[in-house]
């Protein structure tokens, strides 16, 4: 776990030594803004609503509760757009997620298949 901070931001990024483990970074800035990234997938500038919910995610990445999900055409094998979900204790599910191909045709016109990859908890 590595913490850094200044007087515009504050960093929290933790490497899971457990193999198949979720990564997770979180970037709290000064303008009520955060990023995020999650296995690789990073997310930027979303708005900080409320602070109650980055504990219950960071808790949720270490118990394994993500799963990334990748639609890749299965004519071109592109990938078509990524989506993060990490599932709440409480129930709630944080999601956030990219589309990769802005002209693509509809999802039943090009034979898109979705890939999940999921994650460990780190106490094993």
């Amino acid at each position: 776990m590595e913490e850094t901070s200044s007087g515009d931001y504050w960093r929290l990024a933790i490497t899971p030594i457990t193999p198949s483990a979720c990564p997770l970074e979180l970037i709290l800035h000064s303008d009520q803004h955060y990023d995020i990234s999650i296995a690789g997938e990073t997310y930027e500038g979303r708005p900080i609503d409320s602070f109650d919910w980055f504990l219950p995610l960071a808790e949720a990445v270490a118990e394994g509760q993500v799963v990334q999900r990748q639609r890749i055409s299965r004519l071109t094998g592109l990938q078509r757009s990524t989506e993060t979900l990490v599932a709440l204790a409480n129930g709630e599910v944080w999601f956030d997620g990219r589309d990769t191909l802005h002209a693509a045709p509809p999802i039943e016109d090009d034979g898109t298949e979705i890939r999940e990859r999921r994650f460990l908890p780190y106490d094993r």
